[in-house]
């Protein structure tokens, strides 16, 4: 256009010059600016769109993931059940673990919001006695009263491990950090509830205490 630009010239008079020069065409200029802004506006929507897609596929990867280890816990909690009535046909039971309940019917499941988890281990243990089922057989009991997140935990060990109720039982006290302190702790500040029995309070005590001795691997008290 035979401009002349100086180093001087600002933007604004660099403007001026262009819109004052003979061969300026004003509606080449605008046709120019707005196929710019078009073709802006079209990558924005563009990669709005990937962004979209791809967020898309991120939760319908999420989705079927959740779906996958739900099934796969599904999958071990039947063969954790399977294995148990295999080892309690072939053990001899009494008639009352023959006919044995599930304590789903006794029991509410675990919920740690409400729940101290020793105290309830300690009923878990009080009612499985109560009906009579073999100690062979606690932990698919145990794993059916225990949301998805504890059950995994569980069956994600070895499977010797995982039939074992007391390496069970380490394994979630650890989860909950119930070391030899917090039962010591427990047991000395423990109180009775209002309007729970003296012997309630007797129980959750001997919890806690025994709780505290287990976690020193006291065994007696001679001195």
């Amino acid at each position: 256009m035979g401009i002349e630009i100086s180093t001087n010239d600002k933007k604004i008079d660099i403007c001026k010059k262009v819109k004052d020069s003979p061969d300026f065409e004003e509606e080449f200029v605008r046709g120019c600016l707005e196929e710019i802004v078009r073709q802006r506006e079209e990558l924005k929507a563009q990669a709005e769109a990937v962004e979209l897609k791809a967020q898309a596929e991120a939760a319908e990867l999420k989705r079927t993931e959740a779906l996958r280890q739900e099934r796969e816990f599904e999958l071990e909690k039947m063969r954790i059940s399977n294995a148990a009535e295999v080892n309690s046909v072939t053990s001899t039971r009494s008639e009352n673990s023959k006919n044995r309940l599930s304590l789903k019917i006794l029991m509410q499941k675990f919920d740690a919001q409400v729940s101290d988890i020793s105290m309830y281990l300690a009923l878990f243990e009080r009612q499985a006695r109560t009906a009579g089922i073999e100690e062979t057989e606690w932990v698919p009991q145990l794993i059916s009263l225990l949301h998805l997140d504890l059950a995994q935990i569980i069956i994600k060990e070895p499977e010797e491990k995982m039939q074992d109720y007391l390496n069970v039982k380490e394994i979630l006290l650890d989860r909950f950090k119930m070391k030899p302190e917090t039962f010591r702790l427990k047991f000395t500040q423990h109180q009775r509830k209002p309007g729970a029995l003296w012997r309630e309070l007797v129980f959750e005590l001997r919890n806690y205490l025994d709780g505290w001795l287990d976690g020193l691997e006291v065994r007696d008290f001679k001195i």
